[in-house]
């Protein structure tokens, strides 16, 4: 490695390290505007869900936004668990990577923490993906204790089951899942299904975005199960009604970029409530603290 290169890289990493400590302390931004689930005494469980964040390197802005996106998810007053669904940061850099997670930890939006992995997080199709990997897997052990044998995996909150799919290779606009991954996800989905549980599959790509096994299997897979959303984020789109699809027989939910977006404003994602007999997804603007009108959705 070149000497200015050396430099360059020390150099973010401190501003990194100090943009996280002034960003920590109590003088920096404020709470966000506390929100309850609907029916608080029925609940069975709840978590926040947000996409695309981008922190990036050098990009100071990039950062507040994401500070002032997990104190408004920390609001909710209900959550089991936020969710974070991938293109967490721009390049997948050591120093975004540091900010990002050190901010999740540091915050605590929920009492349990689930990162998603995107392709940006991957180096966006360049680089070393054994890298990537590898230090996906160690941030979210050392930051958040989540410890994962592989970047895809399951977890079980309130009897829920939420299950996290991911590209096992470099990848761009495609996630690349392995038929080993599809077998996996049939034997969790029969797990679940024995349990009768409600079933969250969480992707950072779109439904029909694989390679390597067949966007048809995957649908036709999911399709078999009742009591099951597939929630991804990815293309950027606003959310809005046209964000609430039935693909394939699969009901899907695309999230939209949360933090430093170009046509629409930041902020957005969902708050999903599971009750024995319904599932009510609602859109928020946890930056703005508001509800956003017309998009609630019961399942």
């Amino acid at each position: 490695m070149e000497f200015s290169t050396v430099i360059i890289f020390i150099k973010d990493v401190i501003a990194t390290i100090l943009t996280l400590l002034m960003m920590l302390s109590p003088a920096f931004g404020g709470q966000g505007a506390a929100y309850t689930a609907e029916k608080p005494e029925e609940l069975v469980m709840s978590f926040a869900a947000v996409s695309d964040t981008h922190v990036e390197t050098n990009n100071p802005e990039s950062y507040r936004a994401f500070y002032d996106l997990l104190e408004g998810v920390k609001a909710g007053e209900n959550h089991d668990a936020a969710v974070y669904l991938g293109d967490n940061v721009m390049n997948g850099q050591i120093p975004e990577n540091i900010f990002f997670y050190a901010g999740v930890r540091g915050v605590m939006p929920a009492e349990r923490n689930f990162v998603a992995v995107g392709n940006h997080d991957l180096g966006n199709g360049e680089g070393d993906y054994e890298k990537f990997r590898t230090n996906y897997l160690f941030n979210n052990a050392f930051f958040l204790g989540n410890r994962l044998d592989k970047t895809y995996y399951y977890k079980v909150v309130n009897g829920c089951y939420m299950i996290f799919l991911a590209s096992e290779a470099l990848s761009v606009n495609e996630c690349v899942m392995s038929e080993e991954q599809l077998s996996w996800l049939e034997a969790v989905l029969d797990e679940a299904a024995a349990a009768d549980a409600p079933v969250f599959v969480f992707n950072h790509h779109p439904l029909y975005y694989l390679k390597g096994v067949e966007s048809d299997a995957l649908a036709k897979l999911l399709s078999g199960y009742d009591r099951l959303l597939y929630i991804h984020g990815h293309i950027h789109d606003e959310l809005g009604a046209d964000n609430f699809k039935n693909q394939g027989g699969v009901e899907t939910i695309n999230l939209p970029r949360s933090t430093e977006v170009v046509d629409y404003e930041p902020g957005d994602g969902i708050v999903v409530e599971v009750y024995e007999d319904e599932i009510v997804v609602r859109g928020r603007d946890f930056i703005k603290g508001e509800w956003i009108e017309g998009l609630r959705y019961t399942y």
